[in-house]
């Protein structure tokens, strides 16, 4: 079990069952790949779980060998993945996450490319296996990917188990639901792998460990093998693999300290480790009539890519209303109170409080584009819903031009409409500009909130208007709301 024959050879992925013409899944995709490009790989933990990461829940951790960077980067691309960095502090060497969009199942597939076997998490000490040759060497066939042969998948499974076990771990009344979830990983990889084969790869492969530890290692993560057996055995295997340890900074156990602390550990407030892609951040903006889907459409985006990537929402129609806006707005509410609006046409002139009012919220919505920015500069990705692009500002642009003709003093109302489009100027166009395009007498019977004329009416500004010169792409959002999302979902990787 422990030859050279070569893992493209043993390994290949079996046929994807499925009507003809239906994309097999990513993950199939990937394997099928990696065998035909000849790539030394296999699946080194996680494999007797096949179903649930075949399903896109989880993560795959492939082991590559190091001189086929090029080749697995070739191949991610060509499968449309995005590679993808966590922050500075939590970067391990030689570990790459890529993240690829699965159009046969909605999901998202993480893949953790693996050029050295690290275990632990990048807040503790973390150690590298030197097991990486001898794992390729002698792969056998896996559920869908080349995994370990069996000896290595014990010893690995051994030492994952023990490195991520804590004190924490040990002070609880009963045993860790991932701990029961291992246990039966491990007696499956026990029965499959010899004693002697399992000593011989110590031996030659990771001598400083033995059989005698592995035996005490493996009598402690038995169910009656006790917390504190468990907390010496991990001990014992760090101070065997010390000269492979990796020390995170100081600050930064500090600065999860500092979290835990102000979170209420974590129950007040939690963060996710989250991937940066390596392409940076982007400001994605959703513009459409009223019933377009845009609230729903930026939703269920948010959730689907919330799960990978740091995202916020925007609303840029409504934007949170500073203190100033909230005086001037009760100031306006005084003045409509005492009677002193204007009546007439719809550009009568309605006053200089009410010309305020929408100097005020140009600097809202210029706030607001300038936190979505700020985040998209941070590596995130901000959804913005109602963005204002020229074509769209009659439903979310400068407003008070329209008024200026009308005003008693014409010097004061151009200044305030300067002003306000000096604010409407500084917001940029967006990294990518989606259109949900709808006919507003769907528009209409979709949104029985608001009156039928009015919402006919903005949904004509953005029917009506020539797209064909801007960038945007154009979604037909009168179809059911699962079409209009994966040609969303598409767009929206397709920018990433």
């Amino acid at each position: 079990m422990t030859g050279a024959t070569s893992p493209t050879a043993r390994s290949a992925p079996p046929a994807t069952p499925g009507t003809p013409g239906t994309p097999a899944p990513l993950i199939r995709r990937l394997a099928a790949a990696l065998v035909e490009e000849g790539v030394r790989h296999c699946q080194w933990k996680g494999y007797l779980r096949q179903r649930r990461r075949e399903d896109g829940e989880g993560d795959i951790d492939l082991l590559i060998e190091a001189s086929s960077v090029a080749q697995l980067t070739a191949i991610l691309g060509r499968l449309g993945f995005i590679p993808a960095l966590p922050r500075p502090p939590e970067q391990l060497p030689g570990v790459l996450s890529y993240f690829g969009y699965d159009r046969a199942t909605g999901r998202v597939l993480h893949v953790h490319a693996h050029f050295r076997l690290v275990v632990g998490h990048y807040w503790t000490t973390t150690y590298q296996v030197p097991l990486e040759r001898a794992c390729l060497a002698a792969v056998v066939p896996g559920p869908l990917f080349p995994v370990p042969a069996p000896e290595h998948g014990v010893l690995l499974t051994v030492i994952r188990l023990l490195q991520r076990y804590t004190v924490r771990d040990a002070l609880r009344p009963d045993d860790p639901a991932w701990l029961v979830r291992a246990r039966g990983e491990l007696e499956a990889l026990g029965t499959l792998a010899s004693p002697a084969a399992v000593e011989d790869a110590l031996r030659h492969e990771l001598p400083s460990l033995d059989a005698a530890w592995l035996h005490r290692a493996r009598a402690a993560l038995a169910p009656d093998g006790g917390p504190w057996r468990r907390l010496v055995a991990r001990w014992e295997l760090q101070r065997r693999l010390r000269p492979y340890a990796r020390r995170p900074p100081p600050a930064l156990g500090v600065i999860r300290v500092i979290r835990w602390v102000v979170g209420l550990g974590g129950r007040w407030w939690r963060r996710s480790s989250l991937h940066r892609p390596l392409s940076g951040g982007k400001v994605i903006a959703l513009v459409g009539g009223d019933g377009a889907g845009k609230t729903t459409s930026v939703r269920e985006l948010a959730h689907w890519l919330g799960s990978c990537f740091p995202t916020m929402t925007a609303h840029l129609g409504r934007p949170p209303r500073s203190l100033t806006t909230l005086a001037v707005g009760a100031w306006l509410k005084v003045v409509a109170r005492l009677g002193r609006r204007r009546t007439g046409g719809e550009e009568a002139f309605p006053g200089y409080v009410a010309l305020l009012r929408l100097l005020c919220t140009a600097r809202d919505r210029y706030r607001l584009y300038g936190k979505a920015r700020r985040w998209a500069a941070a590596g995130g990705v901000a959804l913005c819903e109602r963005y204002p692009v020229p074509q769209n500002w009659p439903l979310a642009g400068p407003q008070i031009g329209r008024y200026v003709e009308a005003a008693p003093h014409p010097r004061l109302a151009r200044w305030l409409r300067d002003c306000e489009q000096r604010y409407y100027d500084r917001i940029l166009p967006p990294d990518a500009l989606i259109v949900l395009l709808v006919d507003p007498e769907v528009a209409a019977r979709r949104k029985t909130d608001e009156p039928a004329e009015y919402v006919r009416g903005r949904a004509r500004v953005v029917w009506k208007t020539d797209w064909s010169r801007t960038p945007a792409r154009i979604v037909d959002a009168g179809r059911p709301l699962l079409d209009v999302l994966t040609d969303l979902k598409e767009i929206v990787w397709s920018v990433l």
